[in-house]
């Protein structure tokens, strides 16, 4: 059985964007094995979960400590290697830069090929927290990405400098939803689970700085009409914990996994994908909360100085509003009082994504990447 080997720098509870790409090549007869760091050292070390073969390690580390993560990341890498002498596989898939050097380590010694699945662009997402020295991961990256013999990434925002000095193009793979989760969902029933009442508004997702946390929670007032439903992981949760428990309006839902994070979304009435467009890396993404609404058929609150904001501006369906909780109170003021112009809003998203951004596409490149890379024609 052909078999694929995927790297990751974090616990795996799960990443959207792993099982998303892992399920199809289980589909086609791919045996999926990972190796994942657990930084917390709270989940099972060895596990089978939706399919993929996962080995947990360590050591435990700090996500938002700088010196902490570079002096433990190669003790992880040096796990990572180890465990991978004793596992059978004929391709390494590095998720994002930061497994990209062990991988190409693993791919070198075993004689097998490297797929380097790029997030986003690492040296701009860590540009705040290590300064210029973000210049020289940069050189490593393009560097290194290079030596890749295959890539795959997000959009064509960031193909483009991951193109220079390669002979092909990298593949794009976005991180859309797979609706069929969707298929029996009931919407009274999710809002019954999570006792979402009223108007709802959803943001599901990383619970970091620049992601509107502290701003959204003190937006709402407590009231009969509306909930928000706020859920995810990150060094802003205690804030989203603490806003649930002082207002009834607020419903912190903690983690919960990428397919029920899809429901929710679509027993919803609007989406918030607020993000600092300050951070370089927020403002090249295509947030995989966008695809989740518009798959959903769901409008958005969006930030302005995206480069996915012009295209919700051309497609009609959301509100594009400065990165400020005044514009974003004015919002939603707005929208409880404008139930047709939401329904049209989600209909032109649907529309759009299911043309251009479905998840069918993006599964053909990715198994495209990967017959090329194995040489083989999958199932």
């Amino acid at each position: 059985m052909p078999s694929t080997l995927m790297l990751l720098t974090y616990p795996f509870r799960p990443d959207p964007r792993v099982l998303r790409e892992a399920r199809p090549l289980i589909e086609h007869g791919l045996k999926v094995q990972l190796i994942a760091w657990d930084r917390d050292g709270a989940l099972p070390k060895r596990a089978t979960e939706h399919g993929i073969e996962i080995l947990r390690l360590g050591p435990k580390c700090s996500y938002r400590s700088v010196g902490k993560v570079l002096s433990r990341l190669p003790r992880f890498w040096f796990r990572a290697l180890n465990a991978s002498r004793r596992l059978e596989f004929g391709l390494v898939h590095c998720h994002d830069f930061d497994t990209l050097p062990i991988g190409l380590v693993i791919g070198r010694l075993r004689g097998k090929p490297v797929l380097y699945d790029a997030h986003e662009i690492y040296s701009n997402m860590v540009r705040k927290d290590i300064g210029g020295f973000s210049r020289i991961v940069w050189r490593f990256e393009r560097m290194l990405s290079r030596r890749a013999d295959g890539i795959i990434t997000i959009n064509d925002t960031l193909a483009k400098p991951l193109s220079a000095g390669r002979k092909s193009p990298p593949r794009i793979v976005m991180n859309s939803p797979d609706t069929s989760v969707l298929e029996g969902a009931d919407a009274a029933e999710i809002r019954a689970r999570y006792n979402l009442k009223g108007f709802v508004i959803s943001y599901l997702g990383s619970l970091e700085p620049g992601r509107f946390v502290k701003e959204m929670v003190g937006s709402i007032e407590p009231s009969d009409k509306l909930t928000l439903a706020i859920g995810g992981n990150g060094t802003m949760r205690p804030v989203a914990e603490k806003a649930s428990l002082g207002n009834a309006s607020i419903r912190f839902l903690g983690t919960i996994d990428t397919d029920e994070a899809l429901r929710v979304t679509w027993a919803s009435d609007l989406v918030v994908v607020m993000l600092d467009p300050t951070n370089p890396n927020y403002r090249i993404s295509t947030p995989i909360k966008v695809l989740d609404a518009m798959a959903c058929e769901r409008p958005m609150v969006i930030s302005e100085g995206l480069d996915i904001s012009s295209k919700i501006t051309e497609t009609g369906c959301g509100f594009v509003i400065p990165y400020e909780s005044e514009a974003f109170k004015a919002t939603i003021a707005k929208a409880l009082t404008s139930h047709d112009l939401l329904r049209e809003m989600g209909r032109k998203g649907k529309e759009y994504f299911d043309r251009n951004w479905s998840w069918e596409r993006s599964e053909i490149e990715l198994l495209k990447a990967y017959q090329a890379l194995l040489g083989i024609r999958l199932a």
